[in-house]
């Protein structure tokens, strides 16, 4: 167990922060490498598939980490201000809640999905094999939610160098698993959200074993799941908030697939690939803005706000180093990057990297946005970041509605960084503004 309530905050942020790191860029070579295997196995049209519901999937996955990362900053609250009985009660019960409502995400999910696809304007010609992906991901939900429900409770407790070595087992059956399960077994697109799931649950028994055997603060006994409002109410407060804040964002992402759907086929591909790249590009900002969280729940428990303030600028510093390197890797060697994922005809390489060149150059704004979104989360403050988020969804509805009829993909490609400029600079002035403590 790490507390993060001593010593210096850029040293503990970067060493706190690299294994979170190593582990995202894991999870990400799960998406690739599903991504790489239906493109180059089965075909562009497969690839649109999987492209086309990719902001259903984002926004699932962003709901159940949401809900798990709000419930860990209060454990992190308990854990800073030394309270071991209080930190089993938070897990135990994040454990009935987070069980509630996967299962009943996972039934929403399976009625309602050919309706949703149908909404968002999903070609007929991929109807089928998106449907078929994603119902696996739904079933495999409960899953998903057990392993970042661990992982998020040992982060909670200064732990993020196991939930890696777990994801590092999984990671590396999960390519084989990909292909056994695509071509070896023949089961085509469906085979790979199968192999995803089966490298999840193996991440979940390794963990397992791990807190039964190493984490006597995660030994949660009967009396720990004793009802007590104040914890639940609390607990649902803290993760509906987090969950929300997320699933905003999610939902408009939902919006603007729906805008990408209507442009067709290699427009989706072309999306797809490029997203892929994106979401690997902004992995080192996404994981300094999650360990500001659970920097600034272990500090705010243990009445250290001095701290909340220093670790937001050395977080800030690292982030624009990396933007700058993001930068140059994407502007110059973004086509290298798209044959990686795709050898697709000239025009669907040409509209990724165009998608890459317009949003990299705006990098330091989503690191601000990130930052001081993360700090007010780690505060327990709920209602900026979800303003926040509702810009974002506003903004996408419209650029979806009014833009995208008349500009087609640039439209699409210009939406985020208006967005990120609109957030951050509401996240940066309530934080300036009503929070002096951390200036």
């Amino acid at each position: 167990m790490k507390e993060l309530t001593k010593g210096n905050p850029t040293k503990l942020l970067l060493l706190f922060s690299l294994p979170i790191l190593l582990g995202n860029i894991l999870q990400q070579f799960y998406n690739l490498g599903d991504t790489i295997i239906v493109g180059r196995t089965l075909g562009i049209s497969e690839l649109a598939a999987v492209g086309s519901t990719t902001a259903i999937v984002s926004l699932l996955f962003s709901m159940i980490n949401g809900f798990c990362i709000g419930f860990s900053i209060l454990t992190a609250n308990a854990f800073g201000a030394k309270d071991e009985n209080r930190i089993k009660e938070t897990i135990a019960k994040s454990i009935v809640l987070m069980f509630l409502i996967t299962i009943t995400m996972t039934v929403l999910g399976l009625i309602f999905i050919r309706p949703l696809l149908t909404v968002l304007h999903t070609p007929a010609d991929i109807m089928e094999d998106s449907i078929a992906y994603i119902r696996v991901i739904f079933l495999g939900l409960i899953v998903t939610a057990a392993y970042n429900l661990i992982s998020n409770m040992l982060r909670a407790l200064g732990d993020s160098v196991f939930p890696l070595i777990a994801l590092a087992i999984s990671s590396t059956l999960n390519l084989g698993l990909d292909l056994f399960c695509i071509k070896g077994l023949g089961l085509g697109i469906r085979g790979a959200s199968i192999a995803t799931v089966i490298a999840q649950l193996i991440s979940v028994i390794v963990c397992l074993v791990y807190v039964i055997r190493k984490i006597p603060y995660m030994h949660i006994r009967p009396e720990h799941f004793k009802w007590n409002g104040k914890t639940v109410t609390d607990l649902l407060t803290s993760g509906a908030g987090m969950a929300l804040m997320y699933s905003i964002v999610d939902i408009g992402s939902i919006i603007l697939q729906s805008g990408i759907n209507s442009l067709g086929t290699e427009i989706i591909a072309a999306h797809t690939a490029a997203r892929k790249i994106f979401s690997f590009s902004i992995l080192p900002i996404s994981t300094l803005a999650a360990s500001l969280v659970t920097f600034t729940s272990q500090n705010t428990g243990a009445g250290k706000p001095e701290r909340v303030r220093a670790g937001i600028k050395s977080a800030t510093i690292l982030g624009f180093v990396w933007s700058l390197v993001a930068f140059f890797l994407l502007y110059f060697g973004g086509a290298a990057l798209v044959r990686m994922i795709t050898d697709s005809d000239t025009f669907v390489i040409g509209t990724a990297v165009k998608y890459l060149r317009i949003n990299v150059p705006f990098y330091a704004f989503l690191c601000i946005l990130c930052f001081f979104r993360s700090t007010l989360q780690g505060l327990g403050q709920k209602i900026i970041p979800v303003i926040a988020s509702i810009i974002e969804l506003s903004g996408k509805a419209i650029i979806v509605f009014v833009l995208v009829p008349r500009m087609g993909y640039l439209a699409v490609c210009i939406c985020e960084p208006i967005l990120w400029i609109l957030s951050g600079l509401l996240a940066v002035s309530y934080t300036h503004l009503t929070l002096p403590t951390i200036r």
